[in-house]
C-alpha cells in the first residue's frame, strides 16, 4: 500500500552532477575537491548525492555535526569537514563518527576530545567565524601545545568572490598567504569557494570547496556556461476553472484577470519553498508554453493564468529547471540568491527522483 503522496517531484540528474565535477576538475587540475553538501546538499539530497560523488571527490563539507553523522550513517567513507563550532555536547561525535572538526577559537582546543582531527579556520574578512590573521603566531603555539589533537588542515573563506574583479577578495587572499607562513607543516590548505573557483586565477592552494557549482549554478550574477543545473522541479495541475475578465485571484485580491480565460491550480506553495515574493512574477512551463502565476502564492497552492488555453488536470508543469525558470532566475526576481532559493526546497512534500 502506498504511504507517501508527494505534491511534486524534484528530478536529480546524477549524470549531470558527474559532468559538473569533471568540469571543475578540468579547470583546476591537480587540486583536491571538497563537495559541500550542507543543508541536504542545497535541497538535492545529501546522502544520495554524496554516494554518487564519493569516488570523484576528496572531501565532503557540512555545516553541522548532525549532517556529518547522516552521511556516515548513509555509508559515506571519505573525510568530512564540519564547518560549525564544536561544543561540549558534540565533542564525542567527532571521534565516534570520524569527523574533522573546525577550530576557530582558542576554547575549541580544550573542548575537543583526544585524537580529534581538525582544521584551523582564519577570518581574513568574512567576519563570521575564525581566528584573526594577527593571532597566527599565538594560534600556532596553541596547536603545538595541544598534541592530543591532530591538525590536518587550515582554511579561510572569501566574502566577495561571487563575481570577478573584487579587490577585497584579492586582499583576503594576501592576508591568508601571510597566515599560512606560520603553518608550513599543515598538510592541507584551502580557501577557494564556488565564486573563487569559477572566476579567479588565484593560487587555489591544495583544495577547492564548492557545492553550488557541482549542482550547476554560479554563486553570483556572472554566468559561466560550462556547468549545468542538476535539478528539475515538476508538479501537476490539480484543477482548471474558467475565469472572467475583472475577477481577482488569491489573498489580497492583488491580481485582476485581464481577459476571459482559464485558471489552473497547482498543489504547492510557500510551504514547499516557493517564495511569496514571487507572487505575480513567477512563470511556469507547461506543454511548451510559459504561464504566469496569478495572485499571491499561498502556503499550499499556486494559481496560474492560462489565457485561452484549457489545459487538463494532470498536465505536467515545470516549476524550475528544464524549460522553466532556472533557480538563478527565481533568485533574481525574488531578490535573493541561488543558495536560499535551492535550500528552501527541503519540505517533506517534495519527492526526489534520482536518475
Amino acid at each position: 500500500m502506498k504511504l507517501h503522496f508527494p505534491n511534486s517531484v524534484a528530478e536529480i540528474n546524477l549524470k549531470t552532477l558527474t559532468e559538473n565535477i569533471s568540469a571543475i576538475k578540468k579547470k583546476h587540475p591537480g587540486k583536491k575537491l571538497l563537495s559541500v553538501v550542507k543543508c541536504n546538499a542545497y535541497g538535492h539530497g545529501a546522502v544520495q548525492c554524496a554516494r554518487h560523488m564519493e569516488e570523484d571527490v576528496d572531501w565532503f563539507g557540512v555545516a553541522a555535526v548532525d549532517e556529518g553523522i547522516e552521511l556516515r550513517m548513509g555509508g559515506i567513507q571519505k573525510p568530512i569537514l564540519v564547518f560549525g563550532v564544536p561544543a561540549p555536547e558534540t565533542a564525542a561525535s567527532y571521534v565516534t563518527h570520524n569527523l574533522t572538526a573546525t577550530v576557530s577559537h582558542r576554547v575549541h582546543f580544550s573542548t575537543l576530545m583526544d585524537g580529534t582531527r581538525y582544521h584551523l579556520n582564519f577570518d581574513t574578512g568574512m567576519r563570521r567565524l575564525g581566528f584573526t590573521p594577527d593571532e597566527a603566531g599565538e594560534v600556532r603555539k596553541l596547536a603545538v601545545g595541544n598534541q592530543r589533537l591532530v591538525c590536518t588542515g587550515i582554511y579561510s573563506h572569501f566574502a566577495t568572490a561571487d563575481d570577478p574583479g573584487s579587490a577585497f577578495a584579492a586582499e583576503q587572499h594576501n592576508r591568508f598567504k601571510e597566515v599560512i607562513k606560520h603553518f608550513s607543516e599543515v598538510p592541507l590548505v584551502h580557501m577557494s569557494n564556488t565564486g573563487a573557483a569559477l572566476h579567479y586565477d588565484f593560487d587555489h592552494f591544495d583544495m577547492i570547496r564548492t557545492g553550488l557549482a557541482l549542482l550547476g549554478y554560479n554563486s553570483g550574477k556572472t554566468i559561466v556556461d560550462w556547468i549545468t543545473p542538476v535539478m528539475k522541479w515538476k508538479t501537476q495541475i490539480i484543477q482548471v476553472r474558467p475565469i472572467k475578465k475583472g475577477e481577482t485571484v488569491s489573498y489580497g485580491a492583488a491580481w485582476t484577470c485581464p481577459e476571459d480565460g482559464f485558471l489552473a491550480t497547482l498543489p504547492l506553495g510557500y510551504g514547499d519553498g516557493i517564495p511569496r515574493s514571487l507572487s505575480n512574477k513567477l512563470q511556469v512551463s507547461a506543454e511548451g508554453n510559459m504561464y504566469p502565476v496569478a495572485g499571491n502564492i499561498t502556503m499550499d497552492y499556486v494559481m496560474v493564468y492560462l489565457g485561452e488555453d484549457r489545459l487538463k488536470p494532470g498536465t505536467e508543469v515545470t516549476l524550475m529547471g528544464g524549460k522553466g525558470w532556472s533557480a538563478a532566475k527565481w533568485a533574481q526576481h525574488a531578490g535573493t540568491n541561488v543558495h536560499e532559493t535551492l535550500t528552501n526546497l527541503n519540505g517533506g512534500r517534495i519527492e526526489r527522483d534520482y536518475r
